[in-house]
């Protein structure tokens, strides 16, 4: 063997060294690290700390006592109004003035004088009136509106639901995420570590002469390229932390506690699964109760064609000075019949329809559109089961392929740059099987919730 050829075994002999470094197990943790005050949580546990503090399922919560109230309100026109009035006056008026003081029943002899039917004296009076009213016929106006009260109560409630249901797939692909990332980067971080201090080894074996300078150029190149993507995967472990906190509505720092692997779980059949979904997905059943509301919304605008009957009770003390007092009483039917209106019943009426039409057509688009995401979700599932296997076979032969470079460079047969690209090869396949582990659980949880689950 030639001198050059003793060299470059030399510093392959001690690259080698290196290089299985750099595929050796990573630890579980490394120099990446959450601060010491960031919350720990489970994919499960960020699920259930999403939906107690999102802003936005906290508000869609809230939608649904918005409705009861607006339900409650429909409900009260069934029941008669009953009101209380207290009013105090004081007039020089001749016409108020003499029903004022029948009213008071202090109507008197003197009062017929001229004088003082023209010029009366300042009168006080203190009113007290309670006043009763019932809707006996409206047309099925009250009814109606009742109905789609209750309708919108029911729609908020499976929004609220899907909103929840749409928390958890966003927590989870949040969390999946940060998983992915906050692994990049301790490889990385443990590349990079590993690298540094074979540099120095391999400095210290140039400045002996035993290995030469392309070489040692060659290591350094490939030292500064982990470094710039340790920087990189570190910058986007911290952006999904950050993200996953968003999602679950946290302020502080976050730090999932898990591991990506396969669940292994049969997904159900394409068909099942779109069965599923257009029975099962909150958001459509919302979307039918929003449809059935808008018709009753049209019986609302027909109503305003009918007749409408109510009855009117009141009674009545009018009094001066508390001293003494009058009183009286009054019942009564009335009939009210709308003859012109200048068009706004026929504009309410052309708006209800309108807006049965615009809800049907809604329920229409988002059935077609749950069958697309439902076909979607499982096709991509699928097709990332499948990637998990074939990345662990291309792992599996990304690591032999190393180990007979390893033996072929031992016998002079491979250079120093074979051996770094069957490490950069099996680096490669083995992000692409963690890639592959994400994408599969990811496209699991978007299945789970096209279905409505």
């Amino acid at each position: 063997m030639s001198r050059r050829n003793r060299l470059n075994f030399r510093a392959a002999w001690a690259l080698s060294g290196v290089l299985l470094c750099l595929i050796a197990p990573v630890p579980a943790r490394t120099q990446q690290e959450a601060p010491s005050d960031a919350l720990r949580l489970t994919l499960e546990e960020a699920v259930a700390y999403a939906r107690g503090h999102n802003p936005m399922v906290l508000a869609a919560r809230q939608e649904v006592e918005a409705r009861r109230g607006q339900h409650r309100e429909a409900a009260s026109l069934f029941w008669p109004d009953l009101t209380f009035t207290e009013t105090y006056s004081r007039t020089t008026n001749p016409v108020y003035v003499f029903m004022g003081k029948l009213n008071q029943e202090r109507f008197g002899m003197m009062d017929f004088a001229l004088p003082n039917l023209n010029r009366p004296a300042p009168l006080n009076n203190y009113q007290s009136r309670a006043e009763l009213t019932a809707p006996l016929f409206a047309g099925g106006k009250i009814k109606a509106a009742y109905r789609a009260s209750r309708l919108g109560v029911e729609a908020a409630s499976s929004q609220s639901v899907f909103a929840e249901s749409s928390l958890t797939k966003a927590v989870t692909e949040a969390f999946l995420g940060s998983l992915l990332a906050g692994r990049a980067a301790e490889v990385m971080a443990e590349t990079v570590g590993t690298a540094e201090a074979h540099l120095r080894q391999v400095e210290a074996m140039h400045g002996q002469g035993l290995i030469l300078d392309s070489d040692l150029l060659r290591m350094r190149v490939f030292v500064s390229d982990m470094r710039q993507q340790r920087a990189a995967r570190e910058a986007d472990a911290k952006v999904a932390r950050a993200y996953l906190a968003y999602a679950m509505g946290h302020d502080g720092e976050v730090e999932p506690v898990g591991e990506l692997s396969g669940e292994g779980e049969a997904p159900p059949s394409l068909q099942e699964a779109l069965e599923a979904a257009l029975s099962g997905r909150e958001d459509l059943r919302a979307a039918e109760l929003q449809s059935r509301q808008a018709s009753e919304g049209v019986k609302m605008a027909r109503a305003d064609y009918l007749p409408q009957v109510g009855a009117v009770a009141a009674y009545e003390q009018d009094t001066e000075s508390w001293s003494g007092h009058g009183d009286n009483w009054m019942v009564g039917i009335q009939l009210r019949l709308p003859l012109f209106d200048g068009g706004a019943r026929s504009g309410r009426l052309l708006t209800a329809r309108s807006r049965e039409f615009q809800a049907r057509q809604a329920l229409l688009d988002l059935q077609r559109k749950v069958r697309v995401e439902v076909r979607e979700a499982w096709l991509r599932l699928e097709a990332a089961s499948e990637r998990v296997s074939v990345s662990s076979e291309s792992e599996a032969q990304a690591r032999e392929n190393l180990r007979i470079v390893e033996l072929r460079y031992k016998e002079g047969m491979a250079s120093i740059t074979d051996l770094l690209d069957a490490d950069t090869a099996l680096t490669a396949s083995a992000l692409q099987r963690a890639q592959a582990v994400h994408d599969e659980r990811v496209a699991r949880a978007r299945l789970q919730w096209a279905m409505g689950k």
